[in-house]
């Protein structure tokens, strides 16, 4: 892997450092977890690089290939759905004293923290 890297300040490699010794805790090998530690760090600075105003590279591809029309959208033709109380899901005395007993435990809880 001979990238040209940029210079790091020590907040950085702290920060790498910690990465690369937590993936290797996991048991990742060391070699791998530094490439992969140093790859997601390149990713995150990928949108703050701004690339060169007068790039020939880019100049050429613009010439190559004709600008692309947006593709306009297409309107949604499903008829739309509204609510239907038949489509819920139905409340049975088993589910209620469910909810119930649960709802009493978060209460109980409650409880406990206030008088705490």
């Amino acid at each position: 892997m001979n990238t040209a890297q940029p210079e790091l300040d020590a907040a950085t490699r702290q920060r790498l450092a910690e990465e690369v010794e937590r993936l290797v805790a996991q048991g990742t090998d060391r070699r791998e977890a530094r490439q992969i530690v140093w790859l997601d760090y390149l990713d995150e600075l990928k949108p703050f690089q701004v690339a060169p105003a007068n790039s020939a590279p880019a100049l050429e591809e613009d010439k190559a290939e004709p600008p692309v029309e947006p593709k306009a959208e297409v309107p949604n033709t499903r008829p739309r759905q509204f609510w239907s109380a038949s489509a819920e899901p139905q409340f049975t005395d088993e589910w209620l004293r469910k909810n119930r007993k649960e709802l009493a435990k978060v209460k109980q809880m409650m409880m406990m923290r206030i008088s705490k």
